[in-house]
Protein backbone atom coordinates (compact mmCIF):
# COMPACT_ATOMS: atom_id res chain seq x y z
CA UNK A 1 0.00 0.00 0.00
CA UNK A 2 1.23 3.39 -0.94
CA UNK A 3 1.53 5.68 2.22
CA UNK A 4 2.91 9.08 3.03
CA UNK A 5 4.32 9.89 6.34
CA UNK A 6 1.81 10.45 9.38
CA UNK A 7 -0.90 7.61 6.89
CA UNK A 8 0.27 4.57 8.48
CA UNK A 9 -1.35 4.81 11.60
CA UNK A 10 0.74 7.03 13.83
CA UNK A 11 1.17 10.94 14.00
CA UNK A 12 -1.03 13.67 12.51
CA UNK A 13 -3.40 13.70 10.13
CA UNK A 14 -1.39 14.26 6.70
CA UNK A 15 -3.14 15.36 3.78
CA UNK A 16 -0.83 13.99 0.84
CA UNK A 17 -1.59 14.19 -2.98
CA UNK A 18 -3.90 11.61 -3.35
CA UNK A 19 -5.90 13.21 -0.64
CA UNK A 20 -6.25 16.50 -1.99
CA UNK A 21 -7.18 15.05 -5.65
CA UNK A 22 -10.29 13.03 -3.94
CA UNK A 23 -11.57 16.31 -2.21
CA UNK A 24 -11.25 18.00 -5.27
CA UNK A 25 -12.97 15.95 -7.53
CA UNK A 26 -15.60 15.57 -4.76
CA UNK A 27 -16.13 19.27 -5.00
CA UNK A 28 -16.53 18.93 -8.62
CA UNK A 29 -19.07 16.15 -7.83
CA UNK A 30 -21.03 18.05 -5.27
CA UNK A 31 -21.51 20.96 -8.11
CA UNK A 32 -22.69 18.17 -10.49
CA UNK A 33 -25.44 17.32 -7.94
CA UNK A 34 -26.51 20.33 -6.77
CA UNK A 35 -26.15 22.52 -10.14
CA UNK A 36 -30.06 21.10 -10.94
CA UNK A 37 -31.83 22.54 -8.62
CA UNK A 38 -30.85 26.71 -8.87
CA UNK A 39 -30.83 26.05 -12.42
CA UNK A 40 -34.24 24.12 -12.66
CA UNK A 41 -36.76 27.34 -13.45
CA UNK A 42 -34.55 28.41 -16.31
CA UNK A 43 -33.74 24.67 -17.50
CA UNK A 44 -37.80 24.04 -17.74
CA UNK A 45 -38.30 27.56 -19.05
CA UNK A 46 -35.51 26.24 -21.88
CA UNK A 47 -37.67 23.04 -22.83
CA UNK A 48 -40.43 24.24 -22.17
CA UNK A 49 -40.91 21.03 -19.56
CA UNK A 50 -43.29 20.81 -16.34
CA UNK A 51 -42.21 20.20 -12.85
CA UNK A 52 -43.15 16.36 -13.33
CA UNK A 53 -40.30 15.98 -16.52
CA UNK A 54 -37.98 18.53 -14.43
CA UNK A 55 -38.00 16.04 -11.64
CA UNK A 56 -36.81 13.20 -13.68
CA UNK A 57 -33.95 14.99 -14.11
CA UNK A 58 -32.76 13.83 -10.39
CA UNK A 59 -34.55 10.92 -10.99
CA UNK A 60 -31.72 9.87 -13.11
CA UNK A 61 -29.33 11.38 -11.48
CA UNK A 62 -30.08 9.23 -8.87
CA UNK A 63 -30.73 6.54 -10.70
CA UNK A 64 -27.48 6.56 -11.90
CA UNK A 65 -25.92 6.93 -8.53
CA UNK A 66 -27.83 3.56 -7.57
CA UNK A 67 -26.31 1.77 -10.65
CA UNK A 68 -23.06 2.82 -9.70
CA UNK A 69 -23.91 1.43 -6.07
CA UNK A 70 -24.44 -1.92 -7.59
CA UNK A 71 -21.63 -2.64 -9.96
CA UNK A 72 -18.94 -0.32 -8.74
CA UNK A 73 -17.16 -3.29 -6.50
CA UNK A 74 -16.87 -5.67 -9.03
CA UNK A 75 -15.68 -3.05 -11.52
CA UNK A 76 -12.42 -2.11 -9.25
CA UNK A 77 -11.84 -5.75 -8.87
CA UNK A 78 -11.39 -6.20 -12.71
CA UNK A 79 -10.07 -2.35 -13.59
CA UNK A 80 -8.47 -1.23 -10.36
CA UNK A 81 -9.39 1.65 -8.11
CA UNK A 82 -7.12 4.30 -10.46
CA UNK A 83 -8.58 3.19 -13.31
CA UNK A 84 -12.20 3.41 -12.23
CA UNK A 85 -11.16 6.88 -10.65
CA UNK A 86 -10.57 8.36 -13.68
CA UNK A 87 -13.21 7.04 -15.74
CA UNK A 88 -15.66 8.43 -13.08
CA UNK A 89 -14.34 11.65 -13.78
CA UNK A 90 -14.37 11.59 -17.62
CA UNK A 91 -17.70 9.99 -17.48
CA UNK A 92 -18.84 13.44 -14.45
CA UNK A 93 -16.95 15.78 -17.06
CA UNK A 94 -18.95 14.20 -20.25
CA UNK A 95 -22.78 14.03 -18.36
CA UNK A 96 -21.94 17.91 -17.46
CA UNK A 97 -20.77 18.92 -20.76
CA UNK A 98 -24.77 17.04 -22.03
CA UNK A 99 -26.87 19.42 -19.46
CA UNK A 100 -25.07 22.34 -20.99
CA UNK A 101 -25.66 21.90 -24.44
CA UNK A 102 -28.93 20.30 -24.68
CA UNK A 103 -32.21 21.46 -26.15
CA UNK A 104 -34.15 18.10 -25.60
CA UNK A 105 -35.43 16.76 -22.00
CA UNK A 106 -33.72 13.30 -23.72
CA UNK A 107 -30.28 15.01 -24.07
CA UNK A 108 -30.29 16.68 -20.58
CA UNK A 109 -31.87 13.65 -18.77
CA UNK A 110 -28.70 11.48 -20.50
CA UNK A 111 -26.23 14.00 -19.13
CA UNK A 112 -28.04 13.36 -15.45
CA UNK A 113 -27.81 9.87 -15.55
CA UNK A 114 -24.17 9.50 -16.45
CA UNK A 115 -23.17 12.32 -14.17
CA UNK A 116 -24.71 10.50 -11.15
CA UNK A 117 -23.48 7.19 -12.03
CA UNK A 118 -19.71 8.14 -12.85
CA UNK A 119 -19.47 11.10 -9.86
CA UNK A 120 -20.80 7.92 -7.58
CA UNK A 121 -18.11 5.74 -8.78
CA UNK A 122 -15.58 8.38 -8.56
CA UNK A 123 -16.75 9.19 -4.73
CA UNK A 124 -16.75 5.57 -4.00
CA UNK A 125 -13.08 4.75 -4.86
CA UNK A 126 -12.14 7.93 -3.29
CA UNK A 127 -13.93 7.09 0.18
CA UNK A 128 -11.66 3.64 0.29
CA UNK A 129 -8.91 4.88 -1.02
CA UNK A 130 -9.08 7.53 1.95
CA UNK A 131 -10.21 4.77 4.37
CA UNK A 132 -6.85 2.74 3.27
CA UNK A 133 -4.57 5.71 2.84
CA UNK A 134 -5.55 6.85 6.07
CA UNK A 135 -6.63 4.05 8.51
CA UNK A 136 -5.72 5.81 12.22
CA UNK A 137 -7.94 8.85 10.89
CA UNK A 138 -10.69 7.55 8.93
CA UNK A 139 -13.27 10.08 10.39
CA UNK A 140 -11.47 13.26 9.75
CA UNK A 141 -10.83 12.22 6.01
CA UNK A 142 -14.75 11.17 5.72
CA UNK A 143 -15.56 14.67 7.38
CA UNK A 144 -13.48 16.72 4.75
CA UNK A 145 -14.28 14.86 1.96
CA UNK A 146 -18.67 15.19 2.84
CA UNK A 147 -17.52 18.76 3.55
CA UNK A 148 -15.63 18.97 0.21
CA UNK A 149 -18.61 18.34 -1.34
CA UNK A 150 -21.39 20.62 0.23
CA UNK A 151 -18.73 23.05 -0.73
CA UNK A 152 -19.86 21.94 -4.28
CA UNK A 153 -22.55 22.21 -3.60
CA UNK A 154 -22.15 26.40 -3.12
CA UNK A 155 -20.91 27.39 -6.16
CA UNK A 156 -23.67 26.65 -8.43
CA UNK A 157 -26.49 28.72 -6.96
CA UNK A 158 -23.98 31.32 -6.80
CA UNK A 159 -22.76 31.18 -9.94
CA UNK A 160 -25.63 30.55 -11.98
CA UNK A 161 -27.65 33.70 -10.19
CA UNK A 162 -24.29 35.52 -11.23
CA UNK A 163 -24.36 34.47 -14.96
CA UNK A 164 -27.96 35.31 -15.32
CA UNK A 165 -27.80 38.40 -13.81
CA UNK A 166 -25.48 39.60 -16.43
CA UNK A 167 -27.43 37.97 -18.91
CA UNK A 168 -25.03 35.34 -20.39
CA UNK A 169 -27.37 32.07 -18.77
CA UNK A 170 -27.08 29.25 -16.98
CA UNK A 171 -25.84 27.04 -19.83
CA UNK A 172 -21.95 27.97 -19.30
CA UNK A 173 -22.49 27.13 -15.28
CA UNK A 174 -22.21 23.72 -16.51
CA UNK A 175 -18.79 24.11 -18.29
CA UNK A 176 -17.65 24.47 -14.54
CA UNK A 177 -17.16 20.71 -13.72
CA UNK A 178 -16.05 20.13 -17.12
CA UNK A 179 -12.72 22.89 -16.58
CA UNK A 180 -12.33 21.35 -13.05
CA UNK A 181 -12.21 17.59 -13.98
CA UNK A 182 -9.91 18.45 -16.96
CA UNK A 183 -6.93 20.45 -14.40
CA UNK A 184 -7.16 17.91 -12.12
CA UNK A 185 -6.90 15.33 -14.52
CA UNK A 186 -3.59 17.56 -15.35
CA UNK A 187 -2.01 17.77 -12.23
CA UNK A 188 -2.82 14.23 -10.39
CA UNK A 189 -3.22 12.04 -13.86
CA UNK A 190 0.04 9.90 -12.37
CA UNK A 191 -1.15 9.55 -8.57
CA UNK A 192 -1.17 5.95 -7.52
CA UNK A 193 -4.06 4.53 -5.30
CA UNK A 194 -3.97 1.74 -2.58
CA UNK A 195 -5.02 -1.60 -4.35
CA UNK A 196 -8.46 -2.68 -3.16
CA UNK A 197 -9.05 -5.47 -0.54
CA UNK A 198 -9.07 -9.11 -2.45
CA UNK A 199 -12.12 -11.16 -2.80
CA UNK A 200 -11.32 -13.31 0.16
CA UNK A 201 -11.06 -10.66 2.61
CA UNK A 202 -14.34 -9.45 1.76
CA UNK A 203 -16.22 -12.43 1.73
CA UNK A 204 -17.19 -14.82 4.89
CA UNK A 205 -18.59 -12.05 6.94
CA UNK A 206 -21.76 -12.33 9.07
CA UNK A 207 -24.73 -11.00 7.95
CA UNK A 208 -25.48 -6.60 8.99
CA UNK A 209 -27.52 -6.55 12.19
CA UNK A 210 -31.38 -5.97 12.39
CA UNK A 211 -30.46 -2.64 13.96
CA UNK A 212 -28.61 -1.48 10.94
CA UNK A 213 -31.79 -1.66 9.05
CA UNK A 214 -33.33 1.06 11.01
CA UNK A 215 -30.75 3.24 10.74
CA UNK A 216 -30.89 3.16 6.70
CA UNK A 217 -34.66 3.38 6.93
CA UNK A 218 -33.86 6.88 8.31
CA UNK A 219 -31.54 7.57 5.06
CA UNK A 220 -34.70 7.53 3.34
CA UNK A 221 -36.50 10.88 4.51
CA UNK A 222 -33.02 12.88 5.32
CA UNK A 223 -31.81 12.34 1.64
CA UNK A 224 -35.81 13.00 0.53
CA UNK A 225 -35.50 16.12 2.49
CA UNK A 226 -32.72 17.73 1.61
CA UNK A 227 -33.22 17.09 -2.15
CA UNK A 228 -36.79 18.28 -2.30
CA UNK A 229 -35.13 21.35 -0.86
CA UNK A 230 -32.67 21.70 -3.05
CA UNK A 231 -34.28 20.41 -5.90
CA UNK A 232 -37.73 22.92 -5.71
CA UNK A 233 -36.38 25.56 -3.22
CA UNK A 234 -35.61 27.96 -6.38
CA UNK A 235 -39.21 27.40 -8.17
CA UNK A 236 -41.00 27.75 -4.74
CA UNK A 237 -39.14 31.49 -4.70
CA UNK A 238 -40.48 32.35 -8.27
CA UNK A 239 -43.92 31.14 -7.80
CA UNK A 240 -44.99 31.89 -4.17
CA UNK A 241 -42.48 34.75 -3.12
CA UNK A 242 -42.22 35.96 -6.68
CA UNK A 243 -38.47 36.28 -6.95
CA UNK A 244 -37.02 36.85 -10.23
CA UNK A 245 -35.40 33.30 -11.44
CA UNK A 246 -31.99 34.67 -11.57
CA UNK A 247 -32.03 35.76 -8.04
CA UNK A 248 -33.97 32.48 -7.09
CA UNK A 249 -30.98 30.58 -7.88
CA UNK A 250 -28.83 33.31 -6.20
CA UNK A 251 -30.98 32.64 -2.73
CA UNK A 252 -30.51 29.03 -2.66
CA UNK A 253 -27.31 29.47 -1.47
CA UNK A 254 -28.31 30.07 2.20
CA UNK A 255 -29.52 26.45 1.90
CA UNK A 256 -26.12 24.98 0.33
CA UNK A 257 -23.86 27.74 2.24
CA UNK A 258 -25.86 26.40 5.30
CA UNK A 259 -25.18 23.03 5.09
CA UNK A 260 -21.16 24.05 4.81
CA UNK A 261 -21.25 26.08 7.73
CA UNK A 262 -23.56 23.35 9.47
CA UNK A 263 -20.51 20.60 8.90
CA UNK A 264 -17.90 22.69 9.49
CA UNK A 265 -19.22 23.18 12.90
CA UNK A 266 -20.92 20.17 14.06
CA UNK A 267 -17.71 18.09 13.19
CA UNK A 268 -16.57 19.89 16.34
CA UNK A 269 -19.67 19.67 18.47
CA UNK A 270 -20.22 15.82 17.09
CA UNK A 271 -16.54 15.12 19.82
CA UNK A 272 -19.23 16.22 22.74
CA UNK A 273 -22.33 14.96 21.62
CA UNK A 274 -23.69 11.54 20.89
CA UNK A 275 -24.91 10.67 17.33
CA UNK A 276 -28.63 10.05 18.20
CA UNK A 277 -29.20 13.81 20.47
CA UNK A 278 -27.29 15.62 17.27
CA UNK A 279 -29.64 13.78 14.82
CA UNK A 280 -33.22 14.27 16.63
CA UNK A 281 -31.39 18.01 17.48
CA UNK A 282 -31.00 18.86 14.04
CA UNK A 283 -33.82 17.09 12.48
CA UNK A 284 -35.83 20.00 14.72
CA UNK A 285 -33.98 22.85 13.66
CA UNK A 286 -34.69 21.70 9.66
CA UNK A 287 -38.13 21.14 10.67
CA UNK A 288 -38.13 24.67 11.74
CA UNK A 289 -36.42 26.19 9.32
CA UNK A 290 -38.44 24.63 6.28
CA UNK A 291 -41.96 25.93 8.78
CA UNK A 292 -40.53 29.42 8.28
CA UNK A 293 -39.65 28.78 4.23
CA UNK A 294 -43.23 26.96 4.00
CA UNK A 295 -45.13 30.07 5.42
CA UNK A 296 -43.31 32.49 3.83
CA UNK A 297 -44.16 35.07 0.47
CA UNK A 298 -41.83 37.56 1.51
CA UNK A 299 -38.29 37.38 0.37
CA UNK A 300 -36.48 38.10 3.83
CA UNK A 301 -38.20 35.02 5.99
CA UNK A 302 -37.79 32.78 3.16
CA UNK A 303 -34.47 33.05 2.86
CA UNK A 304 -33.95 32.79 6.33
CA UNK A 305 -36.03 29.50 6.27
CA UNK A 306 -33.35 27.82 4.02
CA UNK A 307 -30.63 29.10 5.88
CA UNK A 308 -32.03 27.54 9.15
CA UNK A 309 -33.14 24.29 7.18
CA UNK A 310 -29.71 24.11 5.75
CA UNK A 311 -28.12 24.28 9.30
CA UNK A 312 -30.28 21.61 10.46
CA UNK A 313 -30.04 18.90 7.63
CA UNK A 314 -26.21 19.78 7.51
CA UNK A 315 -25.50 16.87 10.31
CA UNK A 316 -28.24 14.09 9.60
CA UNK A 317 -26.20 12.52 6.84
CA UNK A 318 -23.20 12.22 8.49
CA UNK A 319 -24.68 11.21 12.22
CA UNK A 320 -26.96 8.74 10.40
CA UNK A 321 -24.06 7.38 8.71
CA UNK A 322 -21.96 6.77 12.08
CA UNK A 323 -24.97 5.54 14.14
CA UNK A 324 -25.53 2.91 10.65
CA UNK A 325 -21.92 1.62 10.70
CA UNK A 326 -21.44 2.18 14.29
CA UNK A 327 -23.83 -1.56 14.70
CA UNK A 328 -21.55 -3.15 12.13
CA UNK A 329 -18.11 -2.03 12.68
CA UNK A 330 -16.46 -4.63 11.30
CA UNK A 331 -17.73 -4.70 8.09
CA UNK A 332 -17.73 -0.08 7.11
CA UNK A 333 -17.14 -1.22 3.13
CA UNK A 334 -20.78 -3.12 2.55
CA UNK A 335 -22.51 -0.77 5.25
CA UNK A 336 -21.68 2.55 3.22
CA UNK A 337 -22.26 0.49 -0.04
CA UNK A 338 -26.00 -0.16 0.98
CA UNK A 339 -26.57 3.80 2.97
CA UNK A 340 -25.31 4.49 -1.42
CA UNK A 341 -28.41 2.55 -2.18
CA UNK A 342 -30.75 3.50 -0.29
CA UNK A 343 -30.05 7.24 -0.35
CA UNK A 344 -29.64 6.92 -4.21
CA UNK A 345 -33.07 5.28 -4.27
CA UNK A 346 -34.22 7.87 -1.49
CA UNK A 347 -33.95 10.71 -4.63
CA UNK A 348 -35.34 8.88 -7.70
CA UNK A 349 -38.61 9.10 -5.16
CA UNK A 350 -38.57 12.21 -3.60
CA UNK A 351 -37.83 15.36 -5.84
CA UNK A 352 -39.79 13.28 -8.91
CA UNK A 353 -43.07 12.97 -6.26
CA UNK A 354 -43.17 16.55 -5.04
CA UNK A 355 -42.91 17.77 -8.98
CA UNK A 356 -45.58 15.80 -9.77
CA UNK A 357 -47.75 16.72 -6.79
CA UNK A 358 -46.88 20.39 -7.57
CA UNK A 359 -48.25 19.88 -10.93
CA UNK A 360 -51.40 18.79 -9.85
CA UNK A 361 -51.74 21.16 -6.80
CA UNK A 362 -49.46 23.85 -6.82
CA UNK A 363 -46.09 24.15 -5.23
CA UNK A 364 -46.59 25.80 -2.07
CA UNK A 365 -49.28 22.46 -1.02
CA UNK A 366 -47.19 20.06 -2.29
CA UNK A 367 -43.79 21.68 -0.32
CA UNK A 368 -45.97 20.10 2.83
CA UNK A 369 -44.32 16.74 1.70
CA UNK A 370 -41.29 17.87 3.32
CA UNK A 371 -42.34 18.57 6.94
CA UNK A 372 -43.47 15.47 6.97
CA UNK A 373 -39.97 13.85 5.88
CA UNK A 374 -38.58 15.10 9.41
CA UNK A 375 -41.09 13.73 11.36
CA UNK A 376 -40.60 10.57 9.73
CA UNK A 377 -36.75 10.67 9.91
CA UNK A 378 -36.91 11.47 13.91
CA UNK A 379 -39.10 8.65 14.53
CA UNK A 380 -37.67 6.14 12.31
CA UNK A 381 -34.11 7.25 14.44
CA UNK A 382 -35.71 7.17 17.77
CA UNK A 383 -37.36 3.72 17.12
CA UNK A 384 -34.01 2.72 16.30
CA UNK A 385 -31.96 3.80 18.68
CA UNK A 386 -34.63 1.43 21.75
CA UNK A 387 -34.39 -1.86 19.73
CA UNK A 388 -31.43 -2.30 21.51
CA UNK A 389 -27.91 -1.72 23.72
CA UNK A 390 -25.88 -3.04 20.36
CA UNK A 391 -27.00 -0.41 18.47
CA UNK A 392 -25.42 1.93 19.95
CA UNK A 393 -22.96 2.79 17.77
CA UNK A 394 -18.81 1.97 19.07
CA UNK A 395 -16.60 4.71 20.53
CA UNK A 396 -14.30 6.19 18.86
CA UNK A 397 -10.02 4.67 19.14
CA UNK A 398 -7.99 6.71 20.94
CA UNK A 399 -6.34 7.52 17.87
CA UNK A 400 -9.22 9.35 15.38
CA UNK A 401 -10.17 11.70 18.03
CA UNK A 402 -9.55 15.66 18.74
CA UNK A 403 -9.20 16.68 15.01
CA UNK A 404 -12.35 15.82 13.46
Amino acid sequence: MNQSPGTDGTGSFTRDRLTYLAYGMAIVFGFGLAALGPAMPLLREDLGISRTVGGLHFTALATGAVMAGTVVARVVRVWGRRRVFWSGGTGLATGALLVAIGWHPAVTLSGALITGASGSAMLVVSQASLSDRHPAHRPIAFTEINTAMSVGSVIPAILIGALVGIGVGWRPAWLTPVAAATALAVLFRSESFPLAPSVEQTSNRPNLPGSYWLFLAAFVPSVGAEWCVGAWGADYLVDVVGTAEGSASFLMTAFFGAMVIGRLVGGKVARAVRPLPLVLGTTGVGLLGVLLFWSSTVVLPAAAGLLVAGLGISMQVPMLLALAIGTAPDRPDVAAARVSIAAGGSVIVAPLTLGAVADQVGIRPAFGIVPALFLLLALIAAVGHRVGSDLRPAPPSPSSGGDC
